[in-house]
């Protein structure tokens, strides 16, 4: 079906909503793309840090949950799937025909989840997801405290922020920062807490998941389970530290990244030929 000229730029202006590319100075080394999902609380600019450490392999991008930064005076998401049917929308005219890492940390792990879900060709996409259990294994009781969206809720809500050691951590220190943040990140985290999947839901692209090793949100067993949402292959990598283990150690994230783009890729069954 060819599209009309008015819904060729529907389709732009709906890619640009929602998906923020980074700039590329030089041509990528590889065809692939690497589309971020942000943890609760997180923006596209969250992950320029990491996007700039593998723009020489591949073409970055980030996806833009409303509510934040460009899209704040739009409504926060509640419903994680919800969100995931406008992503996946919005997704195709962003992909370029390119293979794609679906990479996700925490929220953004069970929203890229959900899109890949959602992506009727899934042979060009691994999903990378990081500092989550796998979604049939969700359990967020430390969330329990910072279900109430009143003031004196704030405290908990604080307190655990700063112990999962976000860079988002630091606004908490700022009163009006904090007035703008705090009710995005609770908002995020409400809408994670009451995320369940689909009875036996899986994705058929391979999954790489990422834990800390002292992430008091995962567990071995609770990541490992993830090999029971694919019907293709899963590898986990434990690397030192918290939940936000990809801030602490972003090398050896950019080098599993580079793996699955060049040495990993027959291994993992995915291909850029003929694409």
């Amino acid at each position: 079906m060819t599209l009309s000229s008015s819904q060729r730029l529907a389709a732009m202006l709906d890619v640009e909503l929602w998906i923020r590319r980074f700039p590329v100075a030089t041509t990528p080394a590889t065809p692939w793309t690497v589309l971020f999902f942000p943890h609760s609380g997180g923006s596209a600019g969250s992950y320029q840090h990491l996007a700039a450490q593998v723009a020489g392999m591949a073409r970055t991008a980030c996806v833009q949950y409303p509510g934040r930064a460009e899209r704040g005076g739009e409504p926060l998401f509640t419903d994680v799937h919800v969100l995931a049917d406008q992503v996946a929308e919005a997704l195709p005219a962003a992909r370029e025909n390119a293979p794609v890492i679906f990479f996700g940390h925490s929220l953004g792990a069970a929203v890229a989840y959900e899109v890949v879900r959602r992506t009727p060709d899934q042979r060009h996409i691994v999903l990378v997801a990081s500092g989550h259990p796998a979604p049939s294994r969700l359990e967020l009781s430390a969330l329990d405290s910072v279900s109430d969206d009143s003031e004196d809720s704030d405290e908990p809500l604080i307190e655990l922020i700063k112990s999962l050691g976000g860079a988002d951590a630091d606004l908490l220190d700022h009163p009006v920062l904090r007035r703008m943040f705090l009710p995005v990140i609770r908002s995020d985290l409400m809408a994670h807490r009451r995320y369940r999947p689909e009875a036996g839901s899986a994705v058929n692209c391979p999954v790489i998941a990422l834990m800390g090793a002292t992430d008091p949100l995962t567990n071995a067993p609770d990541v490992q389970a993830w090999e029971q949402h694919t019907s293709s292959s899963l590898r986990v990598h434990v690397l030192p530290g918290g939940h936000f283990f990809t801030n602490q150690h972003i090398d050896e994230v950019v080098d599993i990244l580079r793996r699955i783009m060049t040495t990993d890729r027959d291994a993992l069954g995915v291909h850029a030929s003929g694409i």
